[in-house]
């Protein structure tokens, strides 16, 4: 298998091609062979466990036998985990092509144009979602999703909302309303529960073949099975939004970082253009619940989702005509 068939060859990089090998079962690419495909110098870590690459622009760190690694400033959860075999270190080549070559080529301009967003907050009316001390996560989510539209109204971004009040939406008509509003981006908001965890974590749709790692107390539209889903299509932009959706809440608000993950929520599965999921914060966490009470919080995430989704809009017109 030659992965450089399937992926953009990075501009200035000292090697154009990297090849997979047949190992453990599976295809992988050596870590090394990578780090010089995408031209990220030398492995800093001092170890054989780990590997360290960064430059002034691209960075990459990783572990043996974790899901887990640092891509640019973010945590981004592999399919599959990092293979130690012949001495060195192995990525899965489905997760060089599906999460590391995305995020390294987020920047590429895309022939597309982003017009109309629609903002989701999550649950609403019968379906009040998590519950913590005195927060309900619905209308967190509400009171969110209505300042990151004001946000991008101000940027001249068309922001179409799936409810404006507390009533009852159906994840069918969410992702209904994005297909007859030609959406260009979907973006749903939540809040997260996990006795005392912390942190701020987005999800992205599961590439065709891999496991979820979804969060299991997360119920709503949750699905399993590794069968091709239409929000598929869209696999290379769903984890590039993801990753400035997720940089740009973690830089405002010092959260922890539990990274981007993969699931098969509805509204990802059935979403007619790129779409994420942001979990905000722990309702359940006492602590966490307290900052997320606050309106200067929400306020604060809330123009963090606003600039990822326009740092995603912006790298993906730049060049495009009449764009600059």
């Amino acid at each position: 298998m030659c992965v450089a068939a399937l992926v953009t060859t990075a501009v200035h990089a000292e090697s154009t091609t990297l090849n997979a090998h047949r190992l453990a079962g599976g295809e992988y690419v050596n870590v090394g062979e990578m780090a010089r495909f995408y031209n990220l110098g030398h492995n800093q870590s001092g170890s054989s466990d780990r590997a360290d690459y960064h430059t002034s622009t691209a960075q990459i760190a990783l572990q043996k036998d974790q899901r887990e690694i640092k891509l640019n400033g973010v945590t981004h959860w592999l399919s599959i985990p990092v293979l130690t075999a012949r001495g060195q270190l192995w990525v899965s080549a489905l997760d060089v092509l599906k999460t590391i070559d995305p995020v390294f080529h987020g920047g590429r301009p895309r022939a597309k144009v982003i017009r109309t967003i629609v903002i989701d907050p999550g649950h609403g009316g019968s379906d009040s979602g998590t519950r913590g001390t005195t927060g309900i996560e619905k209308e967190m989510t509400l009171d969110t999703a209505k300042r990151v539209q004001t946000d991008l109204q101000r940027a001249g971004v068309n922001v179409i909302m799936t409810r404006t009040t507390d009533h009852t939406v159906s994840l069918e008509d969410r992702c209904s309303l994005a297909e007859s509003k030609h959406a260009d981006v979907f973006v749903s908001i939540h809040f997260n529960s996990g006795g005392s965890a912390d942190g701020i974590e987005t999800y992205c749709l599961a590439p065709e073949g891999t496991p979820s790692t979804a969060n299991a107390a997360h119920s709503e539209g949750g699905r399993s099975g590794d069968e091709r889903s239409l929000g598929n299509r869209f696999d290379d932009d769903n984890v590039w939004l993801a990753h400035c959706i997720q940089k740009s809440a973690l830089q405002a608000t010092r959260a922890a970082d539990r990274g981007v993950r993969r699931s098969r929520f509805y509204v990802l599965r059935y979403a007619p253009c790129p779409a994420i999921l942001i979990e905000g914060g722990f309702l359940s966490n006492r602590a966490e619940e307290q900052r997320i009470l606050t309106p200067e919080y929400r306020e604060q995430l809330a123009k963090a989702i606003a600039e990822g989704i326009l740092a995603y809009k912006n790298s993906v017109e730049k060049s495009q005509p009449g764009k600059k």
